[in-house]
């Protein structure tokens, strides 16, 4: 599958979930609250929210700067980000070639949307481009070993696990300090429950991560509904008091760019 591939279908997904978004973007929620610390002293200037969403957001990194820069992909997340009515400007592109001038922007932050993008080192290269010296940074990405307990269940039932392979957290860090981001990280594991496994693919679909696929492709009908509760028993084995549970290892990537701030 080439890149522009890639990014047409998944951004055909979240576009129709633009409207679901916030019901469903629990995961969402946990790590942009807590990647909030890492802006506590970032109070002026321009920010940058880079795959915006639906711009749920936006009320809190509006007490972070001056001016909020809202950018995504779809046009039908903006259209839902501007109805808050909080950021200043709104820009539909990919985070891989962001419309803006270098040196522009006092703050970047991006929370679960590296892990879409093809080439993490094109919108690492963006970041430190567009950055003012003195610039700060805060990325959130999903890295390797995040969904185990899905990728086990479809294992385990005998299918390959039709989801994203998540990075290393080696690749991302030197990925970006290639391109020119003096970054610091931190990982932490994020859980969810879930009474059964269609709740888990309901909230898929609501945030547009269907994407990743929840059945086998080209099995129809009867054969495809066996398929799919063959995962399903597979997945009843992780069960605890609390529910079903779907663990996510998230990783923190901040830091400020060489030079003082204006």
């Amino acid at each position: 599958m080439n890149n522009l591939l890639q990014a047409d279908q998944i951004n055909a997904h979240f576009s129709k979930a633009a409207k679901s978004y916030e019901q469903g973007a629990r995961l969402q929620r946990e790590v942009a609250f807590d990647a909030l610390r890492f802006l506590a002293s970032q109070q002026h200037g321009t920010l940058l929210d880079l795959g915006c969403g639906p711009g749920w957001f936006h009320h809190n990194l509006s007490s972070h700067c001056d001016h909020l820069v809202a950018l995504d992909l779809s046009a039908a997340m903006l259209q839902q980000a501007k109805r808050h009515g909080i950021a200043n400007e709104f820009i539909q592109a990919d985070a891989a070639a962001i419309p803006l001038p270098e040196h522009s922007v006092d703050t970047v932050f991006s929370s679960l949307m590296l892990q879409w993008c093809a080439d993490p080192a094109a919108v690492f290269a963006e970041i430190a481009r567009v950055l003012k010296p003195g610039g700060r940074f805060v990325l959130t990405t999903l890295v390797e070993e995040s969904m185990f307990e899905f990728q086990q269940a479809w294992r385990l039932s005998g299918q390959v696990p039709p989801t994203l392979q998540f990075s290393p957290v080696a690749d991302y860090l030197h990925s970006a300090r290639k391109q020119g981001l003096p970054c610091h990280a931190q990982q932490k594991t994020f859980q969810l429950f879930f009474p059964d496994v269609f709740t888990l693919a309901r909230e898929f679909k609501l945030i547009g991560a269907n994407y990743t696929g929840l059945k086998p492709a080209a099995i129809p009908g009867l054969a495809g509904r066996a398929y799919w509760q063959r995962f399903a028993d597979a997945y009843q084995r992780n069960l605890t008091t609390q529910g079903l549970p779907l663990s996510y290892q998230v990783l923190f990537i901040f830091g400020q760019m060489p030079g003082e701030p204006n």
